[in-house]
């Protein structure tokens, strides 16, 4: 095995701690498709360090990319260091089970304090007070402080709670980006 072979997979290795999902998907391999253009161009500008916020909202249906582009940030920015992505299912079973043995604190701090924290998937799995309730206390503490933050969703954007849209909106620190691109598996 040549070294190049034994820093991928060591470099893959390194991804899959800080949550990367899939190390293979990258902004060269996304397929572009119509539709999809403003989500990879807010993606690579946020991942690169070239864009002019720090909090990005991508929504749109199932299969079109979403998840791809929130591996494709999370491998630019593990460059930069201090980053994690979670699917939200994930992030809210993590909290719940520090219940247990009384860290829930302790993870939710993790989630907040985070330099970038990429949260794929929201919106699916929430439902519970609980949850929203958490939800909105991780995101309210990353807003204040300004702090780098990805999610994606299925939901449409006037679903969500008022307070989550309203920051994603506020074009100081933030931007959204509808993707309209059809489900990559139906092709």
């Amino acid at each position: 095995m040549g070294d190049s072979a034994m820093t991928y997979k060591s470099g893959e290795s390194f991804a899959r701690q800080s949550g990367v999902q899939t190390p293979s998907q990258t902004f060269d391999n996304f397929k572009m498709v119509k539709g999809a253009e403003k989500a990879f161009r807010y993606a690579s500008e946020l991942a690169n360090g070239e864009a002019k916020f720090v909090w990005l909202l991508i929504y749109g249906g199932v299969g079109n990319g979403k998840t791809h582009l929130c591996n494709a940030i999370a491998r630019e920015s593990i460059k930069r260091g201090g980053m994690m992505m979670v699917n939200s299912a994930d992030m809210f079973a993590q909290i719940k089970s520090a219940i247990n043995d009384n860290t829930s604190e302790e993870v939710t701090r993790k989630f907040k304090n985070v330099l970038m924290l990429i949260i794929d998937d929201w919106g699916v799995e929430y439902g519970s007070e609980w949850e929203k309730e958490k939800f909105d206390e991780i995101m309210t503490s990353r807003y204040a402080t300004a702090k780098p933050t990805v999610v994606t969703t299925n939901k449409d954007i006037q679903d969500l709670p008022e307070r989550i849209r309203s920051r994603f909106q506020d074009k100081r620190i933030s931007r959204t980006a509808f993707n309209a691109a059809g489900d990559y598996r139906k092709r």
